[in-house]
Order: structure tokens, then C-alpha cells, then sequence
């Protein structure tokens, strides 16, 4: 039924607030145990790849260490032959070349050109080996035949300054390296999912009770402040948090009391001064029709500014009153109410005052939202308007209820939408002042939709070209 035109509104007042700020914490929460965990699984691969290998390495020296004992014994019996039943061994004679080698290494490809008849080890392993006459263990990755596992030992048969050179292929060994940190990597993925899963769980659980005080909180308005929030048990984080913000609803509660007080004692106080020095103005002006031309307009000058002190006062005692939350309610048609004030309101202001839509009833304070009514229209005077419509509607299938007060004034000024709801703001086309001037005019309005649990938006009527202040109010429940 919202048939007003397109209303665009950067500014809102009332309303709930979303939660946000704990789903984006639970998954930062979330993602960072995910991210964790996965860095925790791929050093947990890199050192299983590191200790696997070294393993593997290990266990191959150790056998290489049995084979080149039995072979050196054979070859200290002079049996030379032995070598060529060996998997891998070559004999390299003084001047690299072989004296016996298996058949499995002659065939062995270095990764350099091979002498002719020379070993498959790079010569500076040899020449290592014979000038520290000391064994050397280490591998060597060949072309074709992958890595290679080797002990080379200096020995003297046939002479002095020969090398016994044992092998091991390692291609199966590390394929089987390889498998295995491919299977703890192809299974990362899934864990780190499923932690993340729990993790995204455990962090919306324990963020609960934060996300509760959240709604709560934002639950609250100006006229709720003698509510608190519940204070779970226990010292943990969260009742810390609880009892923190009590104790700044308890400080702020005292604080806004104190203001209130303050501006109702003041404005019920001046009222009788400002009274009384309206009426001598207003007694000197009739008596003095001899005085000076200066003088009478002075006169004339502190007579309205009286009048403007006496709204003052006026809209002061009501915004109190609206932001104190203390109004009776009762069943209000603002359909049947705008219907009934509409003929007031033009004959107080120079606009043609127009109300569309059906019934909309709410549970309120008819003074209060008559007053809400004269404000809005007051407003778009000030601005200039000529013509002011007021359209009611129902939303969220009859839950709530929306009023529109349109007009063809010059509109907000986007730099003062943000603080158009404050006390005492004024733009330069006077777009939020009351029809007393003092610049409560939507302050007021403001409060009062507040006090209702409403939602106040100002935006901009594309039908009529100004402006469009948007209220929104739960439905009274009849019956």
C-alpha cells in the first residue's frame, strides 16, 4: 500500500541495529583458527616429509654400511669379483678407472659426460675420498635413473688410493615420500574445513552472550534508560562487559536526568518572566503611540523576541516531555487524526495541507503525535512550500505503520541531514526549524517517534520535488 513516490532516505532515527559486529567477529574468529590450523598442518607435512627422509636415508646408509663391510673383507681376501654380485658397486682404480663394477652400475648414467670406463661418481667425490682417506656418504640425482644413495670408502686392493663405491637406487623410496605427503596434503583441505566448521561453532557460541547484551543495548532509547542490561555470573569476559556497561547506562541515566531537570526547571521558569515582560511590551506599545519611531520599532523588536523566548520555553517543556516517555497512550487513527488537523494546520500556514490513505491505527499519545504533525508541517513551510501532503500506508503485512509528510519546498541540504534531528540545528534555508524558529522543530519530532518505538527517515519526495520525512510505528493491536 506505500504508494508516495520515491522516497530516498540517507538518515535514520530509532530501530534496532543489526548484528553485524558479531558474525564479522565470529568469522575473523573462524578464519583465523582455520588459518592457524592450516599452518599448523603444513609444517606438520614439511617436518614428516624431513624426518621421513632422514629415516629413509638412515636405514639405506646402514645397509650400504653392511654391504661395503662384507665387500672390503671379500676384497682383503683378495677376492675381487665379489663387487660384480653386488646391486650397485664399482672398484675405481687410483687413476679412475674401473677395475670391477656390477652390471646395475655400469649401466648407471652420470650427470656430467662419464670418463670411458670410469665411475658413475663426479671425479672431485673421488678425489675427496683419497685425500681425506675417510668415507663419504651423500646422494646423487642421475638423468634417467633419479637419486641414487651412495657410500664411497678408500680402500687398498688392487693399491693404495683406490675407492669401493656402493649404491641404492632411492626412486621407490621417495615415490612413496612423495604418496605419502600428497595423501597428508589432499586430506589438509577437509581438516582445515572441518576446523574451521567448529571453529566458526565454538566462536558463535561463546560470542552468544556478547550478541544478547548487543540487542539488548540497542533495544534501549532515551526513554528506557532506567533498564539494564543482564549481568550473566561469574568474572568472565562477558560479565565484565555486562557490569561495564551498567555502569555506563548508570552514569549516563543520571547524566541525561540531570539535563532534563535542568531544561524542564528552566523552562517552566521562564515562562512567568518571559510572560510578564511580553505583557509590559506589549502595554508599552499601546501606550506609547507618542514615542519615537526608533524607539517603537525597538519596541517592536523586543516584543518578538519575547514571542520567540515564550515558544522557546514552550517546545523546551515539550521535547522534556517527549524524552521522558511519561505520555498516557491510547488507540490513535493517524489517518482520522492528520484528517482532523489538516484544516488547522492551513489555516495557521500558508500551504494546501492534503491527507491520503486508509485507517493507521498506533498505540499513542494523540497530543504528542498532533504536535508531530503541526511540527512536520510547520517545517515545510519554513522551507518554503506551498503545497504538503500527508499519506498514510501499512507495512510488514499490518505490523507497522507508516506516515509520509511530503512537500515541495526546497528540500534537506545533504550536508544537514545528519544533524537535522538535533537541538537547535538550523540550515541556511531554516530546513529545520519549528514555526517558532528556535530550531527544536524536528528534535521534537524526533523524540516523539522515539518515544512511540518508531523509525524517523529524511529523504527527498521525487513526486512533489522537496522533501519527505518518513515515520514508521508499530500498529496498535485492537481487540
Amino acid at each position: 500500500m506505500q504508494d508516495d513516490g520515491a522516497v530516498n532516505p540517507p538518515r535514520r532515527v530509532g530501530g534496532g541495529l543489526g548484528r553485524l559486529l558479531p558474525a564479522a567477529l565470529r568469522a575473523r574468529l573462524a578464519v583465523l583458527f582455520a588459518a592457524a590450523v592450516a599452518v599448523v598442518i603444513a609444517a606438520a607435512v614439511g617436518l614428516l616429509a624431513f624426518a621421513t627422509d632422514r629415516q629413509f636415508d638412515a636405514a639405506v646408509d646402514t645397509g650400504l654400511d653392511t654391504r661395503t663391510s662384507a665387500l672390503r673383507q671379500a676384497l682383503a681376501r683378495g677376492d675381487v669379483r665379489v663387487v660384480r654380485e653386488d646391486p650397485i658397486a664399482e672398484l675405481v682404480a687410483p687413476d679412475g678407472t674401473l677395475v670391477e663394477t656390477s652390471p646395475a652400475a655400469s649401466v648407471l648414467e652420470s650427470r656430467g659426460a662419464r670418463p670411458s670406463g670410469g665411475s658413475f661418481l663426479p671425479a672431485k667425490v673421488l678425489a675427496e675420498v683419497r685425500s681425506t682417506q675417510a668415507p663419504v656418504s651423500d646422494s646423487l640425482e642421475l638423468p634417467r635413473q633419479g637419486r641414487v644413495r651412495f657410500t664411497a670408502t678408500p680402500v687398498s686392493v688392487p693399491e693404495a688410493g683406490s675407492v669401493l663405491v656402493v649404491g641404492t637406487r632411492m626412486r621407490e623410496l621417495d615415490e612413496a615420500e612423495t604418496r605419502l605427503v600428497l595423501l597428508f596434503l589432499a586430506g589438509a583441505p577437509v581438516l582445515v574445513a572441518s576446523l574451521g566448521l567448529a571453529g566458526w561453532v565454538l566462536a558463535g557460541a561463546a560470542l552468544r552472550p556478547v550478541a544478547d547484551l548487543t540487542r539488548r543495548a540497542a533495544r534501549l532509547s532515551a526513554a528506557e534508560l532506567d533498564q539494564r542490561l543482564p549481568q550473566p555470573p561469574g568474572g568472565d569476559e562477558v560479565a565484565v562487559l555486562a557490569r561495564t556497561l551498567n555502569g555506563m547506562l548508570d552514569r549516563l541515566e543520571q547524566a541525561v536526568r540531570r539535563e532534563r531537570e535542568f531544561v524542564d526547571d528552566a523552562a517552566h521558569e521562564l515562562r512567568t518572566p518571559i510572560a510578564v515582560l511580553r505583557g509590559e511590551l506589549e502595554l508599552a506599545l499601546r501606550l506609547g503611540k507618542d514615542l519615537p519611531e526608533d524607539a517603537a520599532e525597538s519596541l517592536a523588536a523586543a516584543l518578538g523576541e519575547a514571542e520567540r523566548l515564550e515558544h522557546l520555553a514552550q517546545d523546551l517543556l515539550v521535547l522534556a516531555s517527549a524524552e521522558r516517555g511519561a505520555s498516557a497512550r491510547a488507540a490513535v487513527d493517524l489517518a482520522a487524526l492528520a484528517q482532523r488537523e489538516a484544516p488547522r494546520l492551513a489555516a495557521a500556514h500558508p500551504v494546501d495541507v492534503r491527507v491520503i490513505g486508509p485507517a493507521a491505527v498506533v498505540d499513542g499519545d494523540e497530543r504528542a503525535l498532533g504536535r508531530l504533525l503541526a511540527n512536520l508541517v510547520a517545517n515545510a513551510e519554513s522551507a518554503g512550500a506551498a503545497r504538503v501532503r500527508v499519506r498514510t500506508s501499512t507495512l510488514d503485512a499490518g505490523q507497522r505503520v507508516q506516515l509520509v509528510v511530503a512537500d515541495d519546498g526546497r528540500g534537506f541540504p545533504p550536508e544537514l541531514v545528519a544533524t537535522a534531528t538535533e537541538r537547535f540545528t538550523r540550515g541556511d534555508a531554516a530546513r529545520t526549524r519549528s514555526s517558532s524558529g528556535a530550531g527544536l522543530g524536528l528534535a521534537i519530532v524526533a523524540a516523539v517517534v522515539t518515544d512511540h518505538g518508531g523509525e524517523l527517515e529524511l529523504g527527498h519526495d521525487d513526486e512533489l520535488g522537496g522533501a519527505a520525512v518518513v515515520v514508521r510505528l508499530p500498529r496498535a493491536r485492537l481487540g
